[in-house]
């Protein structure tokens, strides 16, 4: 999916890889995401929570400050919303050159609060949210 969006070289540009980044940077996912400001909103939740939770580090807190000086990045996003839903999974939607593309994704984290090596491992997984975008997805990891 990324080379039906991204140009490569705009993807190297950016820094180190990071689907935080791909999702939130104008050269990134950001234009082809239909429902971007619900995602993008339920995403940087997701990255304060872990920072004020002590699962981020220094890396998350830079991450989420270079997200949120993104140009249009709404000013409400720059703090913790308690009220926000922290919903195990998020819809999302991208569109680009009449492709649409719906998927769903979660975020899972393994271990116990005993075991800080495992509750760091986070895995986000896309999945297809209806048939036209599974076959789309096959047809596109076929080449």
């Amino acid at each position: 999916m990324q080379a039906v969006f991204l140009d490569p070289k705009a993807v190297a540009a950016l820094g180190p890889p990071n689907a935080m980044r791909l999702m939130f940077h104008p050269s990134g996912f950001r234009p082809y995401i239909v429902n971007w400001a619900a995602a993008a909103a339920s995403l940087i939740q997701w990255l304060h929570r872990d920072a004020a939770s002590g699962r981020g580090d220094d890396e998350t807190r830079r991450l989420l400050d270079e997200l949120l000086a993104y140009p249009d990045v709404p000013r409400q996003w720059r703090s913790l919303d308690l009220d926000a839903s922290p919903a195990p999974f998020l819809p999302i939607e991208f569109a680009r050159d009449g492709l649409r593309l719906r998927y769903f994704t979660t975020l899972t984290s393994l271990g116990t609060p005993h075991d800080i090596t495992l509750q760091e491992l986070r895995i986000e997984s896309f999945f297809p949210a209806d048939e036209a975008t599974e076959e789309a997805s096959r047809r596109l990891a076929a080449g």
